[in-house]
């Protein structure tokens, strides 16, 4: 039986990329059928729609979900923000891995859990005539959820060091929870456990690096606790990310911006693409065909057979007709 995918090209380099990730996932098994969908401004300039119904109606047969990036619309709303809030998607997953030892640490493999605040957090900035009030509004079961699918994603890996970072010496209260939550769900009895001050661990990943498996963070600084990842393996955009919760999973592969005029029509970078269609895959119990794509990426790297941005001159099809031949 099939698994169904649907796949949302999206602006920008989104179709590129995502047709790497989908001749990859040809390449090495017809067991998932791939349907395609619109999002953002193609979607506009063909329906009249950034949000189409007809790709909210694809959503019945489809919980697997890839999306290139979407321009926001004339309203200033970003159609993919909006989706993955109707699709109460309220886990956010960075996965960072150095494909080469000539890009950064070697032997690094890390994901990095949070919860997305775009769903589960209310933050406010409120002007008065002195400045400016920052709230932030959580709740524990926000906490509790998406660390339930971190715990399941650890037990498929079957990862063993699982780190919580916190900054209990800025938000006691709200780290004291999230700590809570933490031991509650990952017992020290079966992992590998410690609780850290996220300024300690910073410190600590920089110098010792590659200790890491699995870090489970407070969503505040999850985007520079990403940063730090995405430097010691290499470019912060080729660790993928996505966004999960208890019915569906979209992917979001990272990409270098837009308005980089390096990046020239045609030599997109689909890494960050391939690495999403290995991860869906694992999770549809494929782990072979993981492995295999993840074996030949790195070989691909190895041979320094890459894309401008990561210092090669191959374009976005080269590139990927490179990896298809070591599968």
């Amino acid at each position: 039986m099939s698994e169904k995918v649907l796949f949302l090209d999206g602006d920008g380099v989104g179709p590129p990329v995502l047709h790497s990730a989908e001749r990859i996932i040809k390449a090495v098994t017809d067991s998932v059928e791939i349907i395609h969908g619109e999002i953002g401004r193609s979607a506009f300039d063909s329906t009249g729609q950034y949000l189409p119904h007809e790709t909210m109606d694809l959503l019945d047969e489809c919980n697997i979900i890839m999306s290139g990036p979407a321009y926001t619309a004339d309203n200033g709303k970003d159609p993919l923000e909006s989706l993955i809030v109707h699709l109460d998607l309220f886990a956010r997953v960075r996965y960072f891995k150095t494909l080469s030892p000539d890009l950064g640490v070697d032997g690094m493999d890390v994901v990095l859990w949070s919860s997305n605040n775009n769903v589960d957090t209310e933050i406010s900035e409120v002007p008065d005539l002195d400045g400016v009030t920052l709230s932030k509004y959580v709740k524990n079961n926000a906490y509790n959820r998406m660390m339930t699918l971190a715990l399941s994603d650890v037990e498929t890996k079957k990862l063993e060091k699982i780190s919580c970072l916190i900054r209990d010496d800025f938000f006691p209260m709200s780290s004291d929870m999230f700590r809570e939550s933490f031991e509650s769900i990952f017992s020290s009895d079966i992992y590998k456990t410690k609780v850290i001050n996220v300024r300690e661990w910073a410190a600590h990943a920089i110098k010792f690096p590659g200790e890491e498996q699995c870090i489970v963070c407070v969503d505040l600084y999850n985007q520079v606790v990403a940063g730090i990842l995405g430097g010691l393996t290499g470019y912060d955009h080729l660790g993928p990310l996505y966004f999960a919760g208890n019915d569906y999973v979209l992917y979001k592969p990272c990409n270098k911006p837009t308005y980089d005029e390096t990046i020239k029509e045609g030599y997109e970078n689909p890494t960050s693409a391939i690495i999403s269609a290995s991860i869906m895959l694992r999770n549809f119990g494929l782990k072979n065909e993981c492995d295999d794509i993840m074996n030949a990426l790195c070989d691909t790297y190895a041979a320094k057979k890459r894309t401008p941005d990561v210092n090669g001159d191959l374009t976005n099809e080269e590139f990927t007709n490179e990896i298809i031949d070591r599968l």
